[in-house]
């Protein structure tokens, strides 16, 4: 879709220019304020192949991830706002609808209404008055409804795709969530099964019982046979009692990787690389939700404020501590996001989470990127 975007704004730009330039060339209605002198031609010609060049990089991919306005699109509002000078506003004013088409994706209402309306008039009133070329404002009331109506357009497509963007980020925590909630539900039905295993093992009991009393009033070689068969008993009721007990312990545990691969896998960037040991598990569901959390807004911040293509969480212990490591791959806003971070919403509640567990946050500028380091003590809740 986003190579459709680029390969029509060219189209459009290319066909503007050709169109204008024979008519410059052939002075059938001489459109241009300048006479078409070699000067005149290269300077034209440098503002076309700026214009279609500005265009194109304004609809890449990297620029619609910024947050803020590229250098592209001011070099694309410049050289349509000549170009809307030198040639008089009639197909030249398309140049500026494709510029108002990407303004609502950096700027407010405000802004991009005057630049619909104003701009146009101004260059209106420019050709109008001071040239006197007829039909000016015409053409200008005719392409400022064109520029009010993609305004709308634009903003409408914005809308919908934060709605979208909330809606995967929604389904994606609806999805690790219901794999905590199963996994716990799983946990809680083993430790269930558990106790039940030990009740059943009453009748062991009850044959210890009986032979305990065999031995008590009996004496000789019976007496000797019934002890036996107690210290046979007993040893396979211990046994049996432990490797039931050992096997539900083993398996008590949430399942943090499918959960955490849940709320990845939906991601459409950045890419992501988790390393989770197999030895870790945690059995409590406040330090799963914290941990998920945490994971959550972290790649959220990305998402929003970051143009990194990849990112890594890093899962290890040392010195009794749970160590979390979340990084993105770097890219043109990320040192600026880093140098001015200031925690809002999402990084307060991140930041208070981690404290209710005992844990600290560093938020820094790493090697390659931006970097969270979260600390967790190991307790009751985690096994490793």
């Amino acid at each position: 879709m986003r190579k459709a975007d680029q390969t029509l704004a060219a189209i459009t730009v290319s066909a503007i220019a050709s169109l204008l330039l024979y008519l410059w060339f052939s002075e059938v209605e001489a459109p241009a304020l300048l006479a078409p002198e070699p000067l005149a031609v290269a300077a034209v010609m440098v503002l076309f192949v700026l214009n279609l060049v500005a265009n194109v990089l304004s609809r890449s991919d990297a620029a619609k991830r910024r947050s803020d306005a590229p250098w592209s699109l001011a070099v694309s509002a410049v050289s349509a706002v000549l170009l809307m000078l030198i040639f008089v506003p009639g197909i030249c004013g398309i140049l500026w609808i494709l510029l108002v088409a990407q303004l609502p994706r950096y700027y407010g209402w405000h802004f991009c209404l005057l630049a619909a309306i104003v701009v146009p008039l101004l260059v209106g009133v420019h050709h109008e008055f001071i040239f006197g070329r007829p039909y000016a404002m015409i053409n200008v009331g005719l392409y400022t409804l064109f520029n009010l109506f993609v305004v709308y357009l634009g903003f409408t497509l914005e809308s919908e795709k934060k709605a979208r963007l909330k809606a995967s980020q929604l389904v994606a925590e609806l999805r690790a969530t219901q794999q905590l909630l199963a996994s716990a539900s799983k946990r809680d039905e083993r430790l269930r099964i558990a106790r039940e295993l030990h009740d059943l093992s009453g009748h062991h009991l009850s044959a210890l019982s009986l032979q305990l009393e065999v031995a008590r009033h009996s004496d000789g070689e019976k007496h000797q046979h019934a002890i036996e068969r107690a210290g046979f008993i007993a040893h396979l009721l211990l046994s049996e009692l432990r490797q039931t007990v050992s096997d539900f312990r083993q398996q008590r545990s949430l399942d943090m990787a499918s959960a955490l691969h849940a709320l990845i896998e939906r991601l459409p960037r950045p890419q992501v690389w988790l390393s989770l040991p197999a030895s870790l598990h945690i059995d409590d569901v406040a330090m799963a939700e914290t941990v998920l959390r945490l994971v959550q807004e972290a790649l959220t911040n990305i998402v929003r404020h970051s143009d990194a293509e990849r990112a890594c969480i890093v899962f290890q212990q040392q010195d009794q501590q749970l160590i979390i490591c979340i990084e993105d791959g770097g890219g043109e806003q990320t040192s600026t996001f880093a140098a001015a971070v200031t925690p809002g919403n999402g990084l307060s509640g991140m930041q208070e989470r981690i404290a209710a567990c005992g844990g600290e946050l560093t938020i820094r500028q790493g090697d390659f990127g931006f970097r969270l380091d979260v600390r967790l003590p190991l307790g009751s809740g985690l096994i490793v």
